[in-house]
């Protein structure tokens, strides 16, 4: 059983790198690696019995070896051509089994960290990749491209292929310069050592010659061969790793599987001159992994070009000669195939393309304590059961054979060795391409794997014939779709095209970094271009919101005027009044809207009053964006809600920044929106009706801009002690504590409003005037405060501390507290923290213990506000999408439930890491820069 080991990074690390998924404690450094959650399967933990290997065919000679271009090659990568001029030191502090990608990627990492490294490989540098992969089937498919696109040509097909192989030859040679012996022993810094090895001990190989190497950590990177079905075990055929050694072109062609390789290679030769048939198994399906709707495009597409297709199973198969060095020039040999229907093929080749295993015998891996002789069993860490050998790249088990999931694997499993970073590779977010005409591009999970999974999704797609690039280079063929969660999240995506791999990268940035879908149809492209088809399927997901019936009704609300808000200048005075919409005189978004967009009119000075002169009574609409969520958990309501409250009181606050006088009448219930937008202002007047309070504070629904706007203006242990407990706060109280600046009984307001009109707001002297008619009209307010209650605020709601510790020293306080009334008032403080949702309780905390540190950093005012503004959308943005959440909102404000049953956690359970998740700032798209 593989375990694993201790993590020794604090907790409160752990927390924060939950808050930002795709970073680890060296990515500031290397650079960030990870996706943001787990995409594949939990690794295996238990051991299996061993299994011999299968059988993998030896490692071919690059041929012809009198071709200039393969000398060449031969010269860079062989090994065995450059003996080391010193000897190998004894022990290592990396060693590298293989010089694939995934080896030479290990070896620059290794050195890139100062490590001393040796690369072992007994054969060629580079390994599938540059011999007898990627680079070889991209130049021949070039070849075959443009021999498939051009004008009939007097050449014959033999003579082509024979010029396409010069190509890619010389292509391979020129490329292997990259990955040559003499650039990773001179400029890399690697022993490069000829050599088979294999495990001695737990931490050491014995080379051919008997030599031994020691290790402090060691990557196996040995690769995967072609498997060899046992209907073809003993008969010579062409594999990806001999195929590029013909020297004439087959006549006819079979090949055996339908995933990438064989399907690449069937369209290009096909293309180039030679008849192909692929046989499939019995269902008829080709490339597996790829959706349907993919596969269909692609296999039209190679009949179009005279690909023969055989959906039938393989009884035997014979070859005229049991002699590889027969398979690669004229007269070549006779394969015949026969069918379990009867159907007998005959071809001048045979391809197998049936899959690939991994190189793995040979290494005498259980004396190094490695579990898996058959396929290796490694952790998420990439660890073998030996906690001193990692593996990457194409000898994993269940491995992504790709080139650029090889070079990520070693990188985590470097830096996994090497820095004990504890990257889990489980979540590398490998894209796929297969270079058909057209290619096929994918990423992330397929609509079967999401349906099997029970997500909830939505296909979007585009036609590529639909964009306007397309039209006009002739491509009418092909398509990009995104499977799309209900919050945006791309889970999915295809795209069946020209240049799909290409295309394919855009949607792996966004899944990997979590944009969503409307983030990407957000982004602009420039048009024309063919890419246009990724965005416009993301587009689709948009137009899918917009025409939401609910979201269409929010759109039309916001784009008309608001009858209860009115704007009037009086001799430069801007008088905004508000009147009440309805009984609670919540402010819907309309009214938020029109208030943000008459505080940004230019004015001498502002007056935001109730109707008919008197002190307004407003607050959030908190139980409307309730009633949106519970009738769809993703409506954007409470965005729009907040992102519009928010915005009116930044205008405010910037015109007081400005220098314009900005005063506010409040009364009544003034809580949440209405709080905030009388904080922004600079003359706060109360009365003797005013109650100020956070929106349901009393059973801790939500952070809201009235808790940003108190942080903003008032004493800290009084906001944090509203926020959290309930409290409301008479006019008088409101004044004592800094959160009003004036007392004005309420029938006095009509008349300081008719002096405020009077005034000469172009004089220099208006503050001065404005301050002076105030203190006429108001009633002094010695003190309303308790000694008493100062105390406890001082006690309890102490800088840097949580809401848990707050609640623990309210309690302890209720309990040592001997007078009566001091004690009721605890009491009600304790009842209403004690009703509160505790993840919303601790984010408050937080969010004001932030807004504490913003004032003692002698930040102005305004920034102050704004940054708690910032924080604060952020938090409100994520909590909209919690259940729990929208739950408690529901019970609370719908059903007037005080004991909502949603509250099922105590303060002692709230996870650190769900409150930094919380408070973790929004990617720029979803940001809002107020005011």
């Amino acid at each position: 059983m593989i375990t694993r080991r201790p993590t020794l990074l604090p907790v409160l690390c752990l927390a924060l790198m939950r808050g930002m998924p795709t970073a680890t404690i060296y990515s500031g450094i290397l650079g960030p690696l990870l996706g943001r959650s787990v995409l594949r399967p939990p690794p295996r933990t238990t051991r299996t019995p061993p299994a011999e290997p299968p059988p993998v065919p030896a490692e071919h000679p690059a041929e012809p070896a009198e071709d200039p271009h393969v000398r060449r090659l031969v010269e860079n990568v062989e090994t065995s051509r450059h003996p080391q001029s010193v000897a190998p030191s004894p022990s290592y502090d990396l060693l590298v089994l293989g010089a694939g990608v995934a080896g030479l990627i290990s070896c620059i990492v290794g050195r890139q960290l100062g490590r001393s490294v040796a690369l072992v490989e007994p054969h060629y540098m580079g390994g599938d990749c540059l011999n007898t992969g990627c680079v070889p089937s991209k130049a021949l498919i070039a070849a075959a491209k443009e021999a498939h696109q051009s004008a009939p040509n007097t050449e014959s097909a033999a003579a082509q292929f024979v010029a396409a192989m010069s190509r890619l030859r010389r292509i391979r040679a020129e490329i292997s310069e990259h990955d040559s012996v003499q650039r990773y022993s001179t400029e890399v810094g690697v022993d490069v050592i000829s050599s088979r090895a294999r495990f001695a001990s737990r931490r050491e190989v014995v080379l051919e010659d008997g030599s031994k190497l020691q290790f402090r950590k060691c990557i196996l990177g040995t690769g995967a061969a072609a498997r060899i079905p046992k209907v073809l075990e003993g008969i010579p055929h062409l594999t990806n790793s001999n195929l590029w050694n013909l020297r004439a072109l087959p006549p006819s062609l079979i090949v055996l599987g339908a995933g990438p390789i064989g399907l690449e290679l069937a369209q290009a030769l096909q293309r180039l001159g030679s008849q192909v048939t692929v046989v499939v198994g019995s269902s008829g399906k080709i490339m597996g992994k790829e959706e349907e709707a993919a596969a269909d495009i692609v296999k039209k597409s190679m009949e179009a070009d005279g690909v023969k297709f055989v959906s039938s199973k393989i009884q035997t198969i014979t070859c005229s000669s049991n002699s590889e060095s027969e398979l690669y020039d004229e007269p070549f040999v006779t394969y015949r195939l026969k069918l379990v229907d009867d159907v007998v093929l005959d071809a001048s080749a045979l391809l197998n393309a049936t899959g690939r295993v991994a190189r793995t015998a040979g290494l005498d891996l259980e004396k190094a304590g490695i579990h898996g002789s058959a396929e290796l069993e490694v952790n998420e860490w990439l660890q073998t059961s030996n906690e001193d050998v990692f593996a990457a790249g194409d000898c994993l088990p269940g491995a992504q054979r790709f080139t650029h999931a090889a070079e990520w694997q070693a990188r985590v499993a470097v830096r996994n060795a090497l820095l004990d970073e504890r990257m889990d590779a489980r979540r590398l977010l490998v894209p796929r391409a297969t270079y058909t005409d057209p290619e096929v591009a994918s990423v992330g999970s397929s609509a079967q794997e999401l349906r099997d999974a029970g997500k909830d999704f939505t296909t979007f797609m585009r036609q590529a014939g639909d964009v306007d690039r397309n039209v006009c280079d002739g491509v009418s063929g092909g398509y990009a779709s995104l499977h799309v969660a209900p919050d945006g999240e791309i889970l999915g995506a295809t795209v069946v095209g020209r240049n799909a791999g290409d295309h394919i990268s855009e949607v792996t940035l966004c899944m990997q970094h979590g944009l969503t879908a409307a983030e990407l149809a957000g982004t602009m492209h420039p048009y024309p271009t063919a890419a246009e088809v990724v965005r416009q399927a993301a587009q689709a997901f948009v137009r899918s919101r917009i025409f939401d019936a609910q979201n269409q009704e929010t759109l039309k609300r916001n784009s008309e005027a608001c009858d209860w808000v009115r704007s009037e200048w009086k001799n430069g005075l801007h008088i905004i009044s508000l009147d009440r919409p309805k009984a609670l005189n919540a402010c819907n978004q309309a009214m938020a809207k029109c208030i943000a967009e008459a505080a940004a009119r230019p004015a001498s000075a502002v007056l935001l009053r109730g109707d008919g002169g008197r002190a307004f009574c407003a607050g959030g609409d908190v139980k409307g964006v309730a009633l949106a969520i519970q009738a769809d958990p993703q409506s954007s309501a409470g965005q729009v809600q907040v992102a519009h409250e928010y915005n009116a009181v930044a205008q405010l606050s910037a015109k007081r920044e400005d220098g314009v006088p900005v005063i506010c009448f409040m009364d009544g219930i003034c809580m949440g929106f209405g709080l905030g937008l009388a904080c922004a202002a600079e003359f706060r007047i109360v009365t003797e009706t005013s109650l100020l309070a956070m929106p349901e504070c009393n059973i801790g629904i939500t952070p809201d801009v009235g808790f940003a706007a108190t942080a903003a203006s008032i004493t800290p242990g009084v906001g944090k002690c509203m926020s959290l407990t309930g409290w409301r706060l008479t006019g008088k109280e409101a004044v004592t504590y800094g959160l009003a600046t004036h007392f004005i009984p309420s029938e006095r307001l009509p008349s300081v409003t008719e002096h405020l009109e009077s005034i000469d707001w172009t004089s220099r002297k208006v503050r001065e005037d404005v301050l002076e008619l105030l203190q006429r009209e108001a009633i002094p307010v010695e003190s309303s405060g308790r000694p008493d209650i100062e105390r406890i605020l001082e006690e309890v709601f102490v800088p840097s501390s949580t809401a848990r510790e707050a609640f623990r020293r309210l309690t302890r306080l209720y309990a040592e507290e001997e007078e009566e009334e001091t004690q009721s008032w605890v009491q009600e403080r304790l009842e209403g923290m004690g009703e509160g949702n505790c993840l919303c309780q601790e984010v408050i905390m937080r969010l004001l213990e932030m807004a504490e540190f913003s004032a003692k950093a002698g930040k102005t005012r305004h920034a102050r506000l704004m940054e708690a503004l910032s924080h604060d959308f952020a938090s409100l943005s994520r909590l909209f999408g919690r259940p729990d959440f929208c739950e408690g909102v529901r019970a609370a404000l719908i059903e007037k439930d005080k004991s909502p049953k949603w509250q099922n956690a105590t303060l002692a359970e709230v996870d650190p890491a769900e409150v930094y998740r919380v408070l973790a700032p929004l990617p720029p798209a979803e940001a809002l820069s107020f005011g």
